[in-house]
């Protein structure tokens, strides 16, 4: 099979998508209104990908109930699987307890989002809300609609009980969706039905694998339906810089070769990569056309990615827990735990995609990080979205040192609670 590489113009708008195939669609407002039922989203094509964006299973029952999660329900008859397009239940928000709700649905596989119909009732509906998405569901993976923290308007929705088709500004790459409702018209709680608009597409997508965070490791890419590895024959910074940009980062910051398969299973499906810089996939780039795809090594390529401005880690704990480590002028540092408090580790927590913060952990709880200290005297308030958000000792150089460093303990907030 071979390749041709794209035109410039498509290489500048991959580079500044969210994440990997991110592409404009859309330049007017969101919302487009008189959608009547989920058969009446109209499937429009997506450029770059060969499929149209169509309803994905939530009114069908392709999405098993399994799929579905929230922070929690109204009672055991509201349930996230009620939450269905067309279907004769609803999903309604824990009694009293509106804010910091969330229902999540898992696609099973990645899968290009164009966007959403939401539908509620005219007393108990959501007005604005937010959506964040993941590829792999872990606490650092969660990302936002947009870099700003873009919110969803349902402009002069009513909810009179027409569903209301949401384009999304950009096309999600993801397997995970959150929805997180920010406004509402009731006081006490709000009911909602959705379902996701997108397709599903497999060939060409990559992953990193095997390394300590999300940022890095083994490149793999899917292709006749199974995961397959790269070799690192001629492996160089243009290719990992491929990488980085298809899965929505700025830019590569290592080019790794010599590592070992992580699966002794694992097919080699290209060789000789020679990306020219401007692709943008890896699959676009020119490598070996051979059947059998031979490898002159035992090794496979990887890649470093450089992590947005202020993004955020946990190390030391677990999926849930851990040190918060910070990335800023170019390296990974650590957060002072000077006036830690619970209200700055609940905003440490959400921006990573968990419901609210269970602890907040001091004196290095998690152990000391290295690099510089990046954040000293943090004061949130507890609406912010990010931490760097949040006031802090902004003008001196913290003296803080390693043995102070801040960490948190997060609530997952996946299992359902009952309120009745």
């Amino acid at each position: 099979m071979s390749y041709s590489p794209m035109s410039n113009l498509m290489v500048l708008a991959a580079t500044l998508a969210i994440i990997s195939a991110l592409l404009h669609i859309c330049s007017a407002h969101p919302v487009v209104q008189d959608v009547t039922s989920q058969d009446q989203a109209r499937s429009s094509s997506i450029s770059g990908l060969p499929c149209t964006s169509s309803p994905l299973g939530m009114a069908s029952g392709a999405i098993p109930d399994s799929s579905l999660t929230a922070s929690g329900s109204f009672s055991s008859g509201y349930l996230p699987s009620q939450a269905r397009l067309n279907g004769s239940g609803w999903w309604i928000c824990p009694r009293g307890k509106p804010e910091g709700q969330w229902i999540q649905v898992d696609l099973g596989q990645y899968t290009a989002i164009t966007g959403v119909i939401v539908q509620g009732v005219s007393a108990y509906h959501i007005r604005t809300f937010a959506v964040n998405y993941s590829n792999t569901g872990e606490s650092n993976d969660w990302q936002k609609l947009s870099d700003r923290g873009q919110t969803v308007q349902l402009n002069g929705y009513n909810g009179s009980g027409q569903p209301l088709n949401v384009t999304f500004p950009v096309v999600l790459m993801a397997r995970f969706l959150r929805i997180l409702p920010l406004t509402w018209s009731s006081s006490t709680y709000y009911y909602l039905r959705f379902e996701v608009l997108g397709c599903r597409v497999t060939s060409g997508m990559i992953r990193l694998v095997g390394g300590d965070d999300k940022w890095s490791g083994q490149v793999e890419i899917y292709r006749h339906d199974a995961w397959g590895a790269v070799c690192d024959s001629s492996w160089d910074m243009k290719d990992a810089t491929t990488v980085c940009h298809q899965l929505g980062f700025i830019e590569a910051l290592e080019a790794k070769t010599g590592l070992s398969s992580r699966e002794s299973d694992r097919p080699i499906v290209m060789n000789r990569v020679a990306c020219t810089g401007t692709e943008r996939r890896l699959a676009d780039c020119p490598f070996v056309c051979t059947g059998s795809q031979q490898c002159s090594s035992s090794t496979v390529a990887g890649a470093v990615c450089k992590p947005r401005p202020d993004e955020l880690r946990l190390v030391g704990g677990s999926r849930t827990s851990g040190r918060v480590e910070i990335y800023r002028g170019g390296s990974w540092g650590t957060i002072c735990d000077s006036n830690w408090n619970q209200t700055d580790a609940g905003i440490v927590c959400r921006q990573l995609g968990f419901s609210d913060a269970l602890e907040a952990k001091s004196a290095a709880h998690f152990g000391q990080g290295s690099g510089p200290v990046h954040m000293d005297g943090v004061a949130c308030q507890g609406s912010e979205e990010k931490i760097t958000d949040c006031p802090s000792y902004c003008w001196e150089e913290t003296s803080c040192s390693h043995s102070h460093d801040a960490g948190v303990i997060c609530s997952d907030g996946n299992t359902v609670t009952t309120n009745k």
